[in-house]
């Protein structure tokens, strides 16, 4: 009997000690977090004595990744030093990968879009003569870029071989250069040639050109070929 008697003793004094503890803490307005990055709050939260917990993430486009977007307790509520606020933190917008376009017709290029939550935009057609008509040449957002969900991406379009009278540039790349300076005095076309050392690539092999194939010779003054040379060469 004596033992309980201890035991109870124990116990409730135990209650009081840890109860007036907690009460003589002092009670201290909740700081607003929104808005604010997660280091921030973390920093500005052990200054007056609050401790921080992630209770979750969702995303949002309009507020930038690691932002708290909510929290509990909410601002000016007055609660004890020790108080840990839980938030919760903005994911951004929703991050695809802008997919790879060329070679795919207009129905498939916009099928691909549509399911990644993406938009096609600006459709432009030109002539090719590397890539059959009705077929994707290009596309101004990269393949393998991160892009938010909705963004736009602008294609051109393949109209085919262009008909008798335009010129288009070929592609020269991995020619050698003396094919490319037949066709360049055949086609009346000037050419600026730039060397670059290039251990991997057969000497005087067209490693880069500009402008890009298939643009009409009357819109280029003249063309910039970059070839590959050894470094006993240069």
């Amino acid at each position: 009997m004596a033992i309980i008697i201890i035991g109870i003793s124990i116990y409730l004094s135990f209650n009081m000690i840890m109860n007036s503890l907690i009460h003589s803490r002092k009670e201290i307005d909740v700081p607003n977090l929104v808005g604010k990055s997660l280091y921030d709050s973390l920093d500005e939260l052990s200054k007056i004595g609050f401790g921080l917990i992630k209770d979750g993430e969702e995303s949002d486009q309009n507020v930038p990744a690691g932002t708290i977007l909510r929290q509990s307790p909410q601002a000016g509520m007055l609660v004890r030093e020790g108080k840990t606020i839980k938030v919760i933190i903005s994911q951004g917008g929703e991050i695809v990968y802008m997919p790879n376009l060329v070679g795919q017709t207009i129905r498939s290029a916009d099928i691909t879009l549509r399911h990644l939550t993406l938009v096609m935009g600006e459709v432009e057609r030109k002539f090719s003569t590397t890539v059959e008509k009705d077929y994707v040449i290009s596309q101004d957002i990269k393949p393998g870029q991160k892009v938010d969900k909705d963004s736009v991406v602008n294609i051109v379009i393949s109209e085919g071989f262009p008909p008798e009278g335009i010129i288009l540039i070929p592609n020269f790349v991995n020619q050698n250069i003396e094919e490319a300076k037949i066709w360049a005095l055949t086609n009346n076309v000037s050419i600026d040639i730039k060397t670059e050392n290039n251990q991997d690539v057969e000497n005087n092999t067209i490693i880069n050109q500009y402008p890009q194939p298939d643009t009409n010779i009357t819109d280029a003054k003249y063309i910039t070929l970059t070839v590959s040379v050894s470094e006993t060469n240069l």
